[in-house]
């Protein structure tokens, strides 16, 4: 790159939004969404667990909580691009999205091969259940339309190991602990030498640790109470057995060392983001971590990364295949 080019971005950078709208140009070896940063609380910002990995030209979706649609057409992501859909376990929270996604990708935007779900033991019969539930669109909402691939579901169940191999990435299933939500599973999705980790819902885990170790990020879930929330509200100390502190989360942190570390699953009672990250530092870990927003994107590469999410203004309707 010439000097006067340099220049001439440099001083591009004072211009609001400039410089990430370059940096999403660049064609990262691998890109995070996150599209749903949330737990099973309702609140006015954070949607439903759901996160999306590309690799390549490979799309995978991992989780479906509430509003995972909507994140995604926000996402300006193709949505009957999105095929392999895997589960860190059967909670309501990480699949009630997935009917609309299924639903609605076939009937209004044309999908014309089947999904194929990825989950422990159990989620075959919630596709079968999710089938029965849609019956009478399945029969009747769409004559002519490739209904035999409605119809059929791809199921695989895993136990751990390698659970998806294609063109040069790889994803592997690794067991965590998460009390009444096991079999429960953290991911390792490598692609030409990048690693990313999602953690799934888990406490602290050796497990967790060993899969994350070296890797270019690890997307952790996390919950935090004050002491005098915890104290109002006894029930969520049990929740909190079965989550990952911020505490917690410093030491897989600092055994992991990962290059970055980005907070998802956010349960934070009445601690703000902020705290969030003062209670990781103070736990010791010095290393690059973020608290993670609905559709905010990290780019993995050579640098990683994170682009705060993208206005919504403006973004038409889809209605027909080939809009999203």
């Amino acid at each position: 790159m010439g000097l006067i080019r340099k220049l001439l971005l440099l001083s591009l950078c004072v211009l609001p939004g400039f410089c990430a709208s370059q940096a999403q140009t660049a064609s990262p070896e691998m890109r995070i969404t996150l599209l749903g940063t949330g737990g099973p609380e309702l609140t006015a910002h954070r949607l439903g667990s759901a996160t999306l990995v590309q690799a390549g030209d490979q799309l995978l979706l991992f989780d479906s909580g509430r509003g995972v649609l909507q994140r995604l057409y926000e996402s300006r992501v193709h949505i009957t691009g999105i095929t392999n859909i895997f589960f860190t376990h059967l909670h309501s929270d990480h699949i009630e999205g997935l009917p609309e996604l299924w639903m609605t990708g076939w009937f209004l935007l044309g999908r014309d091969h089947p999904l194929h779900l990825y989950g422990p033991v159990g989620t075959q019969q919630m596709a079968d259940g999710m089938l029965q539930m849609y019956t009478h669109d399945v029969n009747t909402r769409m004559g002519a339309s490739p209904v035999e691939n409605m119809k059929h579901i791809d199921v695989t169940e895993f136990a751990a190991g390698v659970i998806f191999e294609k063109d040069g990435v790889r994803v592997s299933a690794f067991p965590v602990e998460h009390e009444d939500g096991n079999p429960a599973f953290g991911f390792r999705i490598a692609y030409h030498g990048r690693v990313v980790v999602l953690s799934g819902d888990t406490t602290y885990t050796q497990s967790l640790v060993d899969a994350a170790r070296g890797a270019d990020v690890l997307v952790q879930n996390v919950m935090a109470g004050s002491d005098a929330y915890l104290a109002k509200a006894p029930a969520k100390r049990v929740v909190m057995q079965k989550l990952t502190t911020p505490e917690q989360a410093a030491r897989v942190f600092t055994q992991a060392k990962p290059r970055l570390a980005a907070y998802s699953h956010i349960i934070e009672m009445d601690v703000s983001d902020k705290g969030l990250l003062q209670r990781t530092r103070d736990a010791g870990y010095r290393g690059r971590v973020v608290v993670g927003l609905d559709r905010m994107v990290i780019d993995v590469g050579e640098r990683i990364v994170v682009h705060a999410p993208a206005s919504v203004r403006g973004l038409a309707p889809v209605t027909k295949p080939g809009q999203d």
